[in-house]
């Protein structure tokens, strides 16, 4: 279902509105009058729109834009189907048709820089990323001994039934693969951008894990916290250094054997008041 909800996928943006539609209401989380009290129009004229016999405002494109919790570059292509319905001459839709041919150049240049990089559909990646442990599960079927429903659910201390939810889920979007009854990785990298709305909350989810882990920490761990002031010049040397860390880490994790889900935090930060 992800692929076929992917924005980027469509070139007609009330196509996708009534994909997005019918995914909701198989999944009971959105419905076409729900959608129009979000954005605040009449029921009526959002069947309109989708039967072609009117077009979004774009205040209205933005308010749906936000309702569907696009990306700046999901919202930036979702505008340009809009306009490219709303152009008055073939110039026009001639211009908006470059633009959006730009954007799906600029998506691929970004998933060059990610590798293989599987993009959820909006609905995918709230699931995915609403709580720590579906990214947890999803590292752990890298592991010899975790990637099984009873290795999973014994892991992590859940209920044999939320395991195989989670699991369901990570196989159903292709994030995972299963075979005679074993979990692995997919061949793609799932990859949040740093401008996604969902940044922060997968942020928090990880930092809460940090928190909690602290009452039972182990001399091999590390937690570091230290407010400190410096120059704006020492703060931009310290932040290339940590960058620069980071990298090396993830070039050593890349032919790491598998053997513990971990995870890495970090912080630094300018703390300004008022």
């Amino acid at each position: 279902m992800s692929n076929s909800l992917d924005l980027f996928n469509f070139s007609d943006y009330r196509a996708y509105l009534t994909k997005w539609l019918e995914f909701s209401r198989a999944q009971k989380t959105s419905n076409l009058s729900q959608l129009a009290n979000k954005i605040g129009v009449h029921t009526s004229f959002l069947g309109h729109v989708l039967s072609k016999s009117k077009n979004l405002s774009f205040e209205q494109a933005s308010e749906v834009s936000e309702a569907l919790e696009h990306t700046p570059l999901e919202r930036e292509y979702f505008f340009s189907l809009l306009q490219i319905e709303r152009a008055g001459t073939m110039k026009l839709k001639k211009y908006w048709n470059e633009k959006k041919s730009a954007i799906l150049a600029e998506r691929t240049k970004v998933r060059s820089r990610v590798g293989n990089h599987h993009e959820l559909s909006t609905e995918d990646r709230a699931i995915f990323y609403s709580s720590w442990i579906y990214v947890a599960v999803f590292v752990a079927t890298a592991i010899d001994d975790g990637q099984t429903l009873a290795q999973i659910a014994d892991r992590f201390q859940l209920s044999r039934e939320k395991a195989e939810e989670i699991l369901n889920f990570l196989s159903q979007t292709g994030i995972c693969e299963f075979s005679n009854g074993v979990y692995k990785m997919g061949k793609s990298v799932v990859y949040l951008t740093n401008d996604s709305p969902l940044i922060v909350k997968h942020h928090t989810n990880w930092r809460m894990q940090a928190i909690q882990k602290m009452d039972s920490r182990e001399d091999s761990e590390l937690f570091f916290t230290s407010p400190m002031s410096m120059s704006i010049e020492d703060f931009a040397k310290i932040r290339e250094i940590l960058a620069k860390s980071i990298e090396s880490s993830l070039e050593i994790c890349k032919d790491s054997p598998a053997e513990e889900v971990v995870c890495l935090n970090i912080d630094f930060f300018r703390r300004k008041i008022g």
